[in-house]
């Protein structure tokens, strides 16, 4: 700066020319004009650095647009430029609007914008054992999120399911507990208005699973007796379900902080939440489609218990009210939970008695004397891995 202030005071003595304070001072004539029109016009300030930001920028974001985009990122925290951009599309009929980095830049100037807590892993979302849908209704998966204490005291246990094909949410109800009988009036609701899904997939909690054969409880039971397939996760596994964690992320930040006065209340919450997450908000797997654009009921409806059929070679046997049954003058007890329903008995290649229910291979028939056939109490061993589907499996008869 000082340099520049001394060529200026010797330019301005008329001693010199510039031609030959520029060769002195090793700049260009062209520089050496520019310093002098700038000390001429604002004296020594005009000798600082000026900034090389162009003025004006034709392909700046307008004020307007810009606004807008702080206005939606208000009203949805949790959506990002992904969302937002397709917003301003369709919504707002910009045809020409900024790009999902332009977005991000205006939100991380404006403080709106989150750093992701940690890094996302690599899984492997697609067992061998869990069905890919191709279409709706053709899995559904189920489960309760995380509970939490409303207002008033008193616990909240929400019960989402999703359609796996078009991300649906089929049901977000608030629920005060996760027992049996609440649970199942829930989807009887469900599979009255939406229809009967062909698979249903489910962790290893209650009350979708027990400690008994083949890890069924009494929902269970009842999905199998409606024709319904239950597919159980791997334990500890909660990536074989990501996009429903994925989906129990934005609940929990959206419609539970905070929490609701009462449980009604939290109800009405959850439902329009429901609503806004079925036909407002883009989804990214779906190509920025609303899950309702795609989503169809199922041709399915809600009726009486299935009548299984097993395949030839099974020895049917219906279990009675105490869950046992009786096989070669032994009694084997199951359990509660599969009392009236109709097991079979296969025999297979090394003369091991298979116990099958419905798809499921659920344990072995053992016998405790030395004696098949003497008559006296059986136990049965239940299978190692009895999550994994029999490949006979169980049909439904025609009408």
């Amino acid at each position: 700066m000082s340099e520049k202030e001394r060529f200026a005071v010797l330019a301005q003595t008329g001693r010199f020319t510039v031609m030959e304070l520029c060769a002195e001072f090793g700049i260009s004539r062209k520089t050496g004009h520019k310093y002098l029109k700038r000390y001429r016009c604002e004296g020594r300030e005009g000798l600082h650095e000026h900034s090389r930001r162009p003025k004006c920028s034709p392909n700046a974001t307008a004020k307007s647009v810009e606004a807008l985009i702080l206005k939606l990122r208000r009203k949805r925290p949790t959506w990002g430029p992904k969302k937002i951009r397709d917003l301003l599309i369709k919504d707002h009929g910009i045809e020409m609007p900024p790009h999902e980095s332009t977005i991000a830049l205006t939100l991380h100037r404006h403080g709106l914008s989150q750093k992701p807590k940690r890094k996302v892993g690599v899984h492997r979302v697609g067992p061998d054992h869990l069905t890919e849908p191709s279409r709706s209704n053709e899995v559904w998966t189920v489960d309760f999120k995380g509970w939490f204490v409303l207002a008033d005291g008193q616990r909240c246990d929400p019960l989402t399911v999703c359609d796996r094909y078009s991300r649906y949410i089929i049901g977000c109800y608030a629920c005060a507990n996760q027992q049996f009988k609440s649970t199942l009036r829930v989807f009887k609701k469900l599979m009255r208005h939406h229809g009967v899904p062909d698979i249903i997939r489910v962790d290893n909690g209650t009350p979708f699973a027990s400690n008994a054969l083949g890890g069924l409880s009494q929902l269970s039971i009842w999905w199998i007796e409606q024709g319904i397939r239950v597919e159980f996760m791997t334990p500890a596994s909660p990536q074989e379900n990501g996009s429903h964690e994925r989906m129990h992320r934005d609940l929990k930040a959206e419609a539970t902080k905070p929490a609701s006065k009462n449980l009604r209340a939290q109800r009405k919450r959850l439902e329009r939440w429901r609503h806004d997450y079925n036909h407002e908000r883009p989804h990214e797997s779906l190509d920025m489609l609303r899950p309702a654009q795609i989503y169809r009921k199922s041709a399915r409806r809600l009726g009486q218990k299935d009548n299984m059929r097993y395949p030839k070679g099974h020895q049917t046997k219906r279990v009675s009210g105490s869950g046992h049954i009786s096989h070669d003058g032994h009694s084997f007890y199951l359990s509660e939970i599969f009392a009236r329903c109709l097991v079979s008995i296969f025999e297979n290649a090394n003369g091991v008695s298979e116990l099958h229910y419905a798809n499921l291979h659920v344990g072995n028939l053992e016998y405790s004397f030395d004696d098949p056939y003497r008559p006296g109490p059986g136990v049965i061993s239940p299978k190692k891995c009895p999550r994994r589907s029999h490949p006979a499996e169980a049909k439904k008869k025609p009408k």
